[in-house]
């Protein structure tokens, strides 16, 4: 009911968040607690595809499991059988919550087990964190979380490097649009 009262009002898709590790999500069953049952995410996903209209993007999040990753490629399969055209894979589970490193490896597996886009994300401070990320975990597209807000251009930082052009960094000045646009 939610996603369809969601599509009503236009947005440009419907992302389903089975990363969050806050315990108040977890303790009522959402966010990663979902990555314990696999067909609990088929379910979610697919009850959600049947509610928004055909050409609405319905995309998820996902960590690599709750307190291991055992289920990671059970998880992004139902993810994809449900419909979502999208997966981001967050590389660590839940249990490992923000703690260094990044299992982009993992990202890798599940990539050769789902015929969707799948992103990668996590650990990502820095334009060589994301070019070691994009080799390990062969995902061309990056999500970038904290490591934009301690540097907000790091996003442009990356996509000048993966064009091969020099990047000198971000002025104040020519942030403040695009935090005022944030804000917005």
């Amino acid at each position: 009911e939610n996603a369809a009262r969601l599509a009503s009002l236009g947005p440009a898709g419907i992302d389903l968040n089975f990363g969050c590790p806050a315990a108040v999500v977890n303790r009522h069953g959402g966010g990663a607690s979902m990555l314990r049952e696999p067909e609990s995410l088929f379910k979610v996903v697919s009850a959600v595809r049947r509610a928004v209209p055909a050409g609405m993007p319905v995309s998820a999040k996902m960590r690599l499991g709750y307190s291991d990753d055992s289920l990671a490629l059970e998880c992004a399969q139902a993810i994809a059988d449900g419909g979502a055209g999208e997966l981001v894979v967050h590389a660590r589970t839940k249990a490992q919550a923000y703690r260094p490193p990044a299992y982009w490896e993992r990202i890798a597996d599940i990539r050769a087990v789902v015929n969707i886009a799948v992103i990668a994300n996590g650990e990502i401070w820095t334009v060589e964190d994301a070019r070691r990320c994009r080799e390990v975990s062969g995902c061309e597209v990056l999500m970038i979380g904290r490591g934009a807000v301690v540097n907000p251009g790091l996003g442009m930082a990356i996509q000048a490097d993966m064009r091969s052009e020099a990047h000198t960094g971000v002025s104040w000045p020519s942030l403040l649009p695009l935090v005022a646009q944030f804000w917005h």
